[in-house]
């Protein structure tokens, strides 16, 4: 694959690989750090792609690889958490800030679950094959992300002082 195909390859994708990388990571400069690895690696390693067909789940796998290594290494050196304060500046607008607070209440592989269906439409078996799990894992973590994100739904209209969610 020459650089100009690769290039043209990534830019139809790049909205993609940070939504992959924030769904894992959660923080803006880690994303954008484990995209320019990813890329850096598909590029030394372009030679293993057997089909430009296949680039794209590819590189997503890639990406992952990138990001699981990025969070193994942040367990073992210790994080201060993000301060409200500073996810506000983050968000461009308000809805943004309060999907950024509801997806924190999911773990990483729930969220790049996430991400990946409902954000990007990709089916169970595709997430499955991107992020090398058993299908069943794949539905498993939706139901549960589903579930937690109802959940952080519904402690936030509480908190806020909205109606919370009646269960019938």
């Amino acid at each position: 694959m020459d650089i100009a195909t690769f290039e043209k390859e990534v830019l139809k994708i790049e909205r993609l690989l940070y939504h992959v990388s924030w769904s894992m990571l959660s923080q803006q400069e880690d994303c954008a750090d484990a995209v320019q690895e990813a890329l850096t690696r598909a590029w030394q390693h372009r030679d293993t792609l057997r089909s430009n067909r296949a680039f794209r789940g590819w590189l997503v796998q890639i990406l992952c690889n990138v990001c699981r290594d990025m969070l193994r290494k942040r367990k073992r050196q210790p994080q201060q958490p993000l301060e409200d304060a500073l996810l506000a500046t983050m968000a461009n607008e308000p809805a943004d800030y309060a999907m950024i607070r509801l997806l924190a209440a999911v773990s990483p592989e729930h969220r790049t679950t996430l991400v990946l269906h409902y954000l990007e439409g990709y089916g169970v078996n595709e997430i499955a094959r991107l992020l090398d799990t058993p299908s069943g894992t794949v539905k498993s973590r939706l139901v549960m992300a589903r579930r937690a994100l109802r959940e952080a739904v519904e402690n936030s209209a509480d908190l806020q002082g909205g109606f919370p969610y009646e269960k019938n």
